[in-house]
């Protein structure tokens, strides 16, 4: 019975977060599936590419923020003074919103993203994202990568471990392999994914309502994409010019795919 529930878990769990799996696909494949008030402009096509370059940033913030979060999390329990320096660097850093250290971040290469098109805008307007969501990201995930690992140095294991003459990096490194930190790791995993879910849609929709006019700086968002069409339901005619749909859609993928990282990291917490 626990076996089938896992699986249902599981299937729940990727059926969530198929709009990010399917994004991959040939939009060509589903617009002819769609109803004909959906195909207004590039709106299926914009709908895939928004999802794609939303999954793109995820995994790209994950695995970046989570390198770094592991190695200042391991350094500020091996060197208290070090932890103390990032942990004041660190409470200056929550302090910002989230969304103004986005904006600042894009502030100086804004310039840049007006006069260079194409894939090095996007690649240098991903860039710029990903560093300032990690940026975001980093207070909590550190704190909860160096708090287990320093409760468990501090508990029994650091005496045995050095009556066998390990040094505290040693003994660090393998408390690091336990069951409780793999556990960590993925519960700082989800709500990273999370976080920078939440970020992406509030810039792109901050950024799409500024600048929609001009176009820059560039940033492909499911948000975007939102703010774009969000005259669907709050200029709604007669004329049957806005479709509300067009709004709904991208919203509720983006509902679906912020349940499926809640369930994991609700799992995860409860693992730990």
């Amino acid at each position: 019975m626990k076996k089938q529930f896992k699986f249902l878990h599981v299937l729940l769990v990727i059926v969530l977060i198929s709009p990010l799996l399917v994004s991959w696909a040939p939009y060509e494949w589903f617009e002819q599936l769609v109803p004909n008030n959906l195909r207004q402009g590039d709106f299926i096509k914009s709908l895939f590419a928004s999802f794609r370059e939303l999954s793109v940033t995820l995994v790209t913030t994950v695995v970046f923020a989570m390198l770094i979060s592991v190695l200042l999390g391991y350094v500020s329990v091996l060197s208290l003074g070090v932890g103390r320096f990032f942990s004041n660097i660190m409470n200056a850093i929550e302090s910002v919103p989230s969304i103004l250290i986005a904006l600042f971040c894009y502030a100086p290469v804004s310039g840049a993203l007006v006069s260079v098109k194409g894939p090095t805008s996007t690649v240098l307007s991903l860039a710029v994202f990903v560093a300032a969501a990690t940026a975001t990201v980093l207070p909590e995930a550190v704190r909860s990568i160096a708090i287990p690992l320093s409760d468990l140095y501090n508990r029994k294991y650091s005496v045995s471990f050095r009556s066998y003459g390990f040094t505290k990096n040693r003994i660090l490194a393998v408390l690091m392999k336990t069951a409780l930190m793999k556990d960590t790791l993925k519960r700082v995993a989800a709500a990273i994914l999370l976080k920078t879910l939440v970020l992406d849609t509030s810039f792109g929709y901050v950024i799409q309502v500024g600048l929609g006019a001009t176009g820059t700086p560039q940033h492909t968002s499911p948000g975007a994409l939102i703010a774009a069409n969000r005259k669907a339901i709050i200029d709604f005619s007669s004329t049957g010019d806005f479709n509300p749909w067009l709004f709904w859609i991208p919203s509720l993928m983006l509902l679906a795919v912020s349940i499926a990282f809640l369930i994991i990291l609700n799992e995860a917490k409860e693992e730990v």
